[in-house]
């Protein structure tokens, strides 16, 4: 008989999964959890290749759910930041296991869906 324990229940990730399992929100999350805070530019070139748009809607749902915040200065140019909140940071800890154990795994998975992408570098 299986015990307790070893039973995971994934309930509590059901109001988190839709913002976190989009394509860009894991890469987005990493890169404001290494500097204090960047601009719209900076976290689009450091996550490759994204498009502005996902990029601009992801960041709403990501702000949207408490895990990032958007500070707009009053400026000529307007200036624009991202940070992480708390939660957004507690969030970066929590999946850098997962971070760490797709790098190892990386090449291996890679392969499984086209031969030519299996040496695709780090994102």
């Amino acid at each position: 008989m299986e015990e307790e324990s070893d039973h995971l229940c994934l309930c509590c990730l059901r109001g988190i999964m839709p913002t976190i399992s989009k394509k860009w929100a894991i890469c987005i999350i990493s890169e404001l959890g290494r500097r204090p805070s960047m601009r719209f530019s900076e976290i689009m070139k450091d996550c490759g290749e994204i498009s502005p748009k996902s990029l601009a809607d992801v960041l709403k749902d990501l702000q949207d759910t408490g895990l990032i915040q958007r500070i707009a200065y009053s400026e000529v140019p307007p200036r624009v930041e991202y940070s992480l909140t708390d939660h957004g940071r507690d969030l970066r800890v929590a999946i850098g296991p997962l971070l760490k154990w797709a790098k190892q795994h990386n090449q291996l998975y890679m392969s499984y869906r086209k031969p030519e992408l299996a040496h695709a570098p780090d994102i």
